[in-house]
């Protein structure tokens, strides 16, 4: 599916969508004020506020009488600036930039030229004939000013050290957007959708679960140490409604599911695990991603016989935590050697 246009900000001046956000929080309601407030005509205000809409800092719940949200109250209240993690995160969590980190993430060190990345947006979004120069020299103007990407030798390189600067894990709001991507062509977006699509009702069941499961600090504990050895690799953790973390590394996709285990649930919660990542494997379109199941505990003795399943028959790295630290066997600790697994 082509991102429709209504989704893609044409406001410049990022720093104005902060204003914007400032402006809502002071009492600014209508497009008006909020013109007003930033020093802009009537009709710029909207583009404002449709911007600060898209990276959800405000909406606009009933006609021309916007209010923040719950993201925009911690924007405002950690101090609203442009290096602010809630800001990066909203941004993120927009559709079209959503698809812009894996283009870019693909393009490696050599990065995009401005065509290949026009050309890109182009194919994935629907800007509108008069539009486009427009929205796309926000999109750019925006990458920039977030420090996003790196312009070298007129080519635009992603910077995953910012990113992993300023937020643990990227959001995917959509869980019928790829995490991973090999190629950024439409039909591959085409082939998620379709498949989330049809899954419906055991995606719901999934996301329930997984709430629920985030909830425990366990579980989040286990996403927290895996995805800094993510980041400390250099590469960026990603998630979405269903998946704990995914990333790519070194040519490699790497999808993870994470669980809370006792010697009480062990047995099921294995299962769980194994069935989920498949699924999500499937879901994605990803069938040659590597699979791993990090666990809170090491198996119990009587339990031992199924990471030698898992590994052998499976085809799936167990992982454990241990005194806050990773653990494997000895060709999971040479396969995953950016997790530091002792």
């Amino acid at each position: 599916m082509r991102i429709p246009s209504y989704e893609i900000p044409q406001a410049d001046n990022l720093i104005d969508v902060v204003r914007t956000v400032i402006a809502v929080s002071q009492g600014a309601r209508t497009y008006q004020q909020i013109a007003q407030a930033i020093n802009k005509v009537e009709r710029q205000g909207r583009y404002y506020r449709k911007a600060a809409e898209i990276v959800g800092m405000i909406s606009t719940p009933s006609a021309n009488k916007s209010i923040l949200t719950p993201l925009g109250q911690a924007f405002i209240q950690t101090n609203p600036v442009l290096t602010n993690p809630a800001l990066l995160r909203g941004v993120l969590n927009s559709r079209i930039f959503q698809r812009i980190i894996p283009f870019l993430e693909l393009k490696g060190i050599n990065g995009a030229s401005r065509q290949e990345f026009e050309t890109f947006l182009i194919a994935t979004a629907d800007f509108g004939e008069s539009m486009a120069e427009r929205r796309i020299s926000t999109i750019i103007s925006w990458l920039i000013e977030l420090e996003i990407i790196q312009i070298r030798n007129s080519r635009f390189v992603l910077s995953n050290q910012t990113i992993n600067q300023r937020l643990e894990n990227i959001e995917f709001n959509n869980s019928d957007e790829p995490l991973l991507p090999n190629t950024n062509d439409l039909n591959e977006y085409n082939i998620v959708q379709q498949r989330t699509a049809s899954a419906r009702e055991a995606i719901i069941t999934y996301r329930d679960t997984a709430s629920l499961e985030r909830a425990d600090n366990a579980h989040r504990r286990l996403v927290n140490l895996t995805s800094e050895r993510i980041r400390n690799a250099g590469a960026l953790p990603k998630y979405n409604q269903l998946i704990d973390l995914a990333t790519h590394i070194d040519g490699n996709d790497f999808i993870f599911e994470m669980k809370s285990t006792t010697t009480n649930n062990e047995k099921a919660q294995m299962r769980a695990g194994l069935s989920q990542l498949y699924e999500y494997r499937f879901l994605q379109n990803k069938p040659t991603a590597k699979l791993i199941l990090v666990i809170e505990n090491p198996l119990s003795t009587k339990e031992q016989w199924r990471q030698n399943y898992l590994e052998h028959d499976r085809d799936v790295y167990l992982v454990w935590d241990g005194n806050d630290e990773l653990h494997g066997n000895e060709k999971t600790r040479n396969d995953l050697s950016f997790l530091g697994l002792i």
